[in-house]
């Protein structure tokens, strides 16, 4: 466990004046987090470029910079620090549908898979992606939903994380500084950040060592079910 982190859900306490919590085992608590990056945004060729200055941007503004700019998609295993993520130009987005089938389903290039029993979503992912609501309804027996108490707890240092490795990622894997070639070798990329060294092991072998056997999906048409009531009602 880290230190950093946080203790089951169902039992949280307090540490100063913020809420913390710890997790037991691998995929009991996942952190699911959609933002704009302020360090990435691409060329007019497709290329992945970095910028040291934080981009002053969010949901409303983002449009006036002239900019393509991209999106984090990241859900991290709260326990392990163990996380999936992806990148996506903002005008291309996927549901989160996809991208959580791609996280949770079983990959050849990356072992992490597999629903957390409590997933925590911060309310700017949930407004952003409405559709999560019913997902969480109709997959009760399976998992729970959990606003977290703040931008920490939300699982924000996991887009640290995936941006700062970025860079080395980019620099140490051929062909993935263009968004079509890192888009194709996600998993693998995922895989070599949380492979990387750590004093206490690395995050992946934190996950395997702890993983139970949690519930994967790997059946599409299934797993989409689960989003599918509030788009046939139109307000997805």
């Amino acid at each position: 466990m880290q230190e950093e982190e946080f203790i089951p859900l169902s039992n949280p306490y307090i540490w100063g004046m913020m809420i913390r919590y710890r997790s037991d085992y691998p995929n009991q608590v996942q952190q699911l987090n959609v933002s704009l990056s302020k360090h990435y945004h691409l060329l007019k060729d497709g290329t992945i470029k970095w910028q040291e200055k934080t981009m002053d941007i969010n949901w409303k503004n983002y449009q006036k910079t002239g900019k393509r700019h991209l999106v984090n998609y990241v859900i991290r295993d709260h326990y392990s620090s163990c996380f999936y993520a992806e990148m996506h130009p903002v005008d291309t987005m996927p549901d989160i549908e996809e991208f959580l089938y791609r996280a949770w389903s079983n990959k050849e290039d990356y072992e992490f898979h597999g629903i957390g029993k409590t997933v925590m979503v911060p309310q700017v992912t949930l407004k952003q992606f409405p559709q999560l609501h019913t997902f969480f309804k109709l997959a009760e027996d399976i998992t729970s939903l959990q606003v977290p108490e703040s931008g920490f707890s939300s699982g924000i240092v996991a887009i640290k994380e995936w941006e700062s490795n970025l860079r080395f990622a980019i620099d140490m894997i051929e062909g993935i500084e263009n968004i079509q070639g890192f888009q194709k070798d996600i998993a693998y990329i995922n895989r070599f950040i949380n492979f990387r060294f750590e004093r206490e092991g690395t995050p992946l072998d934190r996950w395997l060592k702890g993983y139970d056997g949690t519930i994967g999906t790997n059946r599409k048409e299934v797993f989409f079910k689960y989003f599918q009531q509030q788009k046939n009602s139109g307000t997805a």
